[in-house]
């Protein structure tokens, strides 16, 4: 089971990717994977609107991993401000543990260099997945200083437990 296709997404995957997005995020027991948040957060990661407006915004792209045709994994990388940022990495539970995430997180860092022409790429993790911590920490991505509160506003799911963060982790390219 590997990815055998990778193309960019467009607006007829919204449906597919809005799915996979949310049982890989905060999955429904049997559904899981090694690694979600559910136990963290509750409700929706992403809704159809928020995923059709991240395709239509300008410096993003939702790259997508297929297998037999089939969307298994995706990845967003952002340009904002001369800065490329890596975001909503998922793989399908069922795919987990087979290096796909690696695999998508290789390609996510490639295209922020070479389509955006970026010398390093960050990433926010909630400080409590500390097995996505690792994972990142382990792929030559170190922590800085810069954390914030979990967006608990911005439509992404309601957190369980209080004073949520969201650490900032970078690394360089090249």
């Amino acid at each position: 089971m590997n990815i055998d296709e990778y193309r960019i997404a467009t607006a007829k995957d919204v449906s597919e990717l809005v799915s996979l997005i949310n049982t890989a995020y905060r999955p429904n027991g049997a559904e899981a994977g090694w690694t979600h948040e559910s136990e963290l957060i509750e409700g929706e990661r992403i809704n159809s609107q928020q995923l059709a407006e991240l395709l239509e915004r300008e410096g993003s792209t939702v790259l997508l991993g297929l297998s037999k045709a089939e969307i298994v994994a995706c990845v967003n990388v952002n340009e904002e401000a001369g800065a490329s940022y890596i975001a909503m990495l998922t793989v399908k539970p069922s795919y987990q543990n087979l290096g796909l995430g690696k695999e998508m997180l290789q390609l996510a860092e490639e295209y922020a260099e070479n389509q955006y022409e970026s010398s390093e790429v960050n990433l926010f993790v909630i400080s409590e997945r500390r097995e996505l911590f690792d994972f990142y920490l382990r792929r030559g991505y170190e922590p800085t200083q810069v954390s914030s509160d979990y967006p608990a506003n911005a439509g992404v799911g309601n957190p369980k437990i209080s004073g949520l963060k969201l650490v900032l982790l970078t690394k360089q390219l090249g």
